[in-house]
């Protein structure tokens, strides 16, 4: 069984989760679970059951799902064309890996990367905006998304763990 100092510091572990959801492309909630899971292990799955920890896998397989498509969908939601959409991967990897805060970065990356790819193959600036402002509300909807999911997990694993 778990003690009370155990269970504070894997409290403690999962915090860096819950800033790594918010940040495209972090995996906060993957790395959220992998600390549920040595807990788990160290609790023999006692007080922490298998059934608990199913909960939040489901919870982060919705979450990585979301964050995945939520500004693929938005671009798509916009108009832009596949093609735009995969320059907009790239802007968001790009943009993470540019500008030091990574939220800014993958959105602006990601942002820029649809927005001149689709002002290039349509060349009408109105479509190339309004695709690009449909990745950018998508991408908003999928942080907030994880953000939440995040923040489940995190109450569910206390209230799952709690002696």
């Amino acid at each position: 069984m778990p003690d009370s100092v155990t269970l504070t510091i894997f409290v403690v572990l999962l915090l860096p989760g819950l800033v790594m959801a918010i940040v495209p492309g972090l995996p906060g909630l993957l790395y959220m679970l992998v600390i549920a899971v040595i807990f788990g292990l160290i609790d023999h799955f006692t007080h922490f059951t298998l059934g608990n920890l199913g909960i939040l896998a489901a919870i982060t397989a919705v979450a990585m799902l979301l964050d995945l498509f939520s500004g693929i969908i938005g671009a798509k939601w916009g108009g832009a064309h596949w093609s735009s959409i995969m320059y907009g991967l790239a802007g968001l990897i790009v943009g993470s890996l540019v500008i030091p805060v990574p939220i800014v970065g993958g959105l602006a990356g990601m942002f820029l990367g649809v927005l001149f790819a689709e002002w290039y193959r349509t060349a009408s600036i109105k479509k190339a905006n309004k695709a690009a402002i449909g990745s950018f509300a998508g991408s908003l909807v999928g942080m907030i998304g994880n953000g939440v999911a995040a923040a489940a997990f995190f109450t569910l694993f206390i209230i799952f763990a709690w002696p």
